[in-house]
């Protein structure tokens, strides 16, 4: 709503001369003081709304590489093979259903089976595959390429939680997490971008989280590891035009807020009783999955734009906001899986 009243101003400040705004106020019962402050402020208003615009422009034009253009010729999504890392549930598993609706042929690698809703499918092919394993992406990758061909899509979607506070996760649970959560986003990428960087087309897409953020009580590893994605995204988009002189292949990186999934099943009472709200997966898979048929770069912020906005904010306030969270997680919980 916002962005739309911003448009609305700056398109009346440009479309109409300047004198129409004195002549329009001449016309209302108000005395000439109150006239001339009321022109003032409409001015002002309307040059923030036109700098909100450009601003607006602006992103978008360098999160695609300071391009325009995109060459949506060479994508033909009946053709394209997308793989989805940690698509047997929860979000990805929504992501598979739609990729799927528009006749994108999707590789599942996930060390979970498949749930009922996703099998026998023609479109959709499952290869169980631990992502934190270099060699059993190595090995699924093969498989991929041989059964359907050289992936355009790569959607690093997989995460595990732990819900345990620092002095109390186990070193296997800890490594568990980072090997799952950030270090596959390195075994793929390394598998599956060398064959978009020849075909000079692909999208790479991360899952991150708001948490990337904010460290949070109790969940302390789940955020570093987001913070690690958000930092490897940022990279990749900067390799991909600095060293590998690809700009054509695209990259995003979403941010949701706590999503009903198995993950943050454990916690939703104390989520609700914090003053946040979950989102529903079917709603964050939606906003991806129309991003990569947008064949655009950039970042998508699912929920509160405060937490992603926090680092800006003075330290008082950065404290308050983490303190409003902390009773959200206080209880071990079992490892689960987005």
């Amino acid at each position: 709503m916002l962005r739309l009243l911003a448009f609305a101003a700056a398109y009346l400040g440009l479309a109409f001369p300047p004198s129409f705004i004195p002549r329009a106020l001449e016309a209302l019962p108000i005395s000439e003081e109150h006239g001339t402050s009321a022109i003032s402020s409409l001015r002002w208003f309307f040059a923030i709304c036109l700098l909100w615009q450009v601003n607006v422009i602006l992103s978008r034009w360098a999160e695609n590489r300071w391009s325009w253009r995109t060459d949506r010729s060479a994508w033909n999504w009946e053709k394209e093979v997308a793989v989805v890392t940690g698509g047997s549930s929860g979000i990805g598993a929504e992501i598979v259903q739609r990729l799927i609706s528009h006749g994108i042929r999707v590789a599942v690698l996930d060390i979970v089976p498949l749930s009922d809703a996703l099998q026998h499918n023609d479109h959709i092919s499952f290869y169980q595959c631990d992502v934190g394993s270099r060699h059993a992406v190595q090995k699924a990758g093969e498989a991929v390429r041989s059964d359907l061909g050289v992936p355009s899509i790569l959607l690093n979607n997989a995460g595990i939680g732990n819900g345990v506070p620092i002095l109390e996760v186990p070193p296997e649970r800890l490594r568990a997490i980072f090997d799952v959560n950030i270090l596959s986003h390195w075994n793929t990428v390394q598998e599956f971008l060398p064959g978009m960087i020849a075909m000079k087309k692909g999208h790479v897409m991360s899952t991150a989280s708001l948490a990337a953020f904010s460290g949070l009580a109790g969940t302390v590893d789940y955020c570093a590891t987001k913070a690690g994605v958000m930092a490897f995204h940022e990279g990749l988009a900067q390799e991909l035009k600095h060293r590998y002189n690809c700009p054509e292949i695209k990259t995003t990186i979403v941010y949701p807020s706590w999503t009903r999934t198995p993950m943050a099943s454990p916690f939703e009472q104390n989520i609700k009783r914090a003053g946040s709200r979950l989102v529903d997966a079917e709603y964050v898979a939606g906003k991806m999955v129309d991003r990569i048929l947008a064949r655009r770069s950039g970042q998508l912020i699912l929920g509160p734009t405060l937490f992603a906005s926090a680092r800006a904010f003075p330290m008082w306030l950065q404290e308050y906001i983490r303190d409003t969270q902390a009773s959200i997680v206080k209880f071990d919980a079992p490892a689960a899986a987005a």
